[in-house]
C-alpha cells in the first residue's frame, strides 16, 4: 500500500503568532507532509524539520506585508500552484487558504483561525474597514463562500468562529483549540509573585488596543507593563507619558522575560476581541487572572469568577473595577484551567478528526 501523500497549508508565515504555532505543530504531526503558504518572511524560523515551505507568487519582498492590497489577488495565488494529487491537504486558515487544490482529487480538511476578517469582519479588525475596500470586500465574499463548499471538512479555534463559519458559509464546524505553550508558562512559578503591575501583552497596533489597558491601570491605580512590538510604539510612548502611573514600554521580551511578567502581574488585561488568543492562556498557565471581554475566545478560555472576570464592554471604568476584584482569585485554579489547551490534547483532537473524515475514514 502507498503512504498517503500530505499537504499541510498555512496562510502565510509573517511571524511567530498562534496561527503559524498551530501550523508548525500541523507540519511536526504529519512530518512526511508537504509544507505550503502564501508567502514566507524568510527572517521566521518555523521548527518543521528542515523541511522547505512551497510559496506563491506574491511571496516577494514587495508584497508580503502589504495585506490590504494582495487580498483581492490571494485565490488566484493560491489556484495557481494547480491541481495536486495530494490524498490529504489541512489548511490552516484566516484568509483564503482554504482555496488550494493540493487535494483535488482527495480530502481537504480546513482548520479555521476565522474567516477572512478583512472581508467578513472589519468591525473587528479596521484593516478592513477601509471605504475604498467596500466594491472588493463584497466581491470577495461572494468568491469565499463558493470556495467554502469545496472543502469536506471544518474546524474551528473556538466557538465564536465556528458561529462565524456557520453564519458566512453556511458550514458546520467542530471545535479544536488551538496548542498553547502551558508546559513552559506553568514552570517556575515564584512562592511569592510581586503582583504590583497589570500587564498588556501583545502586537502593537491599534485594534489590540494596549493604549486603553494603560488607561484602565490609571483608573486602578496601579503601575502598567506593556509588552510586545509593532509599528505603534510612538503612539503608545505618548499614552504612557500622559499616564498619571509608571508604565514601562518592554519590546520583544524573550520567552523567560515573558513568562515572569505573567507570573508577577497582578492581573492581564486584555479588551481586545479576538478569536481565540493565546495570550490569556499563556497567562493562566503563569497563574495570573485575566481581565477581558465576554466576546470572541474569551468564552472559551476564561472562567468568570475563577480564573478571571469578564467585562459586558470595553469600557475602561468596568475594566478598573474587575481590576480591583482580580486579588480575590486563585492562581492555582488559573494553571490548572489552561492545561485544556496543551499541544497533547490539540495533537490528539487533530489525530481523531483526520480518522474520522481523511482519505482512510
Amino acid at each position: 500500500m502507498e503512504p498517503v501523500r500530505i499537504a499541510a497549508v498555512h496562510e502565510w508565515v509573517g511571524g511567530y503568532d498562534g496561527s503559524e504555532q498551530v501550523f508548525e505543530a500541523i507540519a511536526n504531526l504529519f512530518p512526511q507532509a508537504d509544507l505550503f503558504a502564501l508567502t514566507r518572511d524568510p527572517k521566521i524560523h518555523l521548527d518543521v524539520g528542515g523541511r522547505p515551505i512551497t510559496t506563491t507568487f506574491l511571496d516577494r519582498p514587495n508584497l508580503r506585508d502589504r495585506r490590504g492590497v494582495t487580498l483581492p489577488l490571494m485565490p488566484l495565488a493560491w489556484r495557481a500552484l494547480g491541481k495536486r494529487d495530494y490524498d490529504l491537504a489541512i489548511s490552516s486558515h484566516h484568509a483564503f487558504a482554504h482555496a488550494n487544490r493540493l487535494a483535488a482529487h482527495g480530502t481537504h480538511l480546513c482548520y479555521v483561525h476565522t474567516p477572512a476578517r478583512y472581508v467578513w469582519s472589519p468591525e473587528i479588525d479596521e484593516r478592513g474597514a477601509k471605504p475604498w475596500m467596500a466594491p472588493a470586500r463584497a466581491a470577495l465574499r461572494s468568491v469565499d463562500r463558493r470556495i467554502s463548499h469545496r472543502v469536506d471538512s471544518y474546524a474551528a479555534n473556538s466557538i465564536a468562529v465556528q458561529r462565524r463559519i456557520a453564519q458566512h458559509w453556511g458550514r458546520e464546524a467542530r471545535v479544536i483549540h488551538p496548542p498553547v505553550r502551558v508546559e513552559y508558562f506553568s514552570q517556575a512559578r515564584p512562592a511569592d509573585p510581586t503582583r504590583d503591575y497589570v500587564l498588556g501583552f501583545g502586537r502593537w497596533v491599534g485594534y489590540k488596543q494596549l493604549d486603553k489597558v494603560i488607561r484602565v491601570a490609571e483608573r486602578a491605580g496601579l503601575p502598567v507593563k506593556i509588552a510586545g512590538r509593532g509599528p505603534e510604539r510612538k503612539r503608545l510612548e505618548l499614552a504612557a507619558s500622559a499616564a498619571a502611573v509608571p508604565v514601562e514600554l518592554i519590546e520583544s521580551p524573550d520567552d523567560e522575560q515573558l513568562r515572569s511578567l505573567y507570573q508577577n502581574a497582578w492581573c492581564l488585561v486584555f479588551p481586545t476581541v479576538e478569536d481565540f488568543g493565546m495570550v490569556p492562556v499563556e497567562a493562566l498557565a503563569a497563574g495570573t487572572p485575566v481581565i477581558a471581554v465576554a466576546d470572541g475566545g474569551a468564552l472559551d478560555t476564561i472562567e468568570d469568577g475563577k480564573t478571571g472576570l469578564l467585562a459586558g464592554s470595553d469600557d475602561e471604568r468596568e475594566l478598573a473595577q474587575l481590576v480591583a476584584q482580580a486579588a480575590s482569585l486563585n492562581a492555582d485554579d488559573c494553571s490548572a484551567a489552561a492545561q485544556r489547551f496543551s499541544l497533547e490534547r490539540f495533537r490528539a483532537a487533530i489525530l481523531a478528526w483526520v480518522a474520522e473524515c481523511g482519505p482512510d475514514a
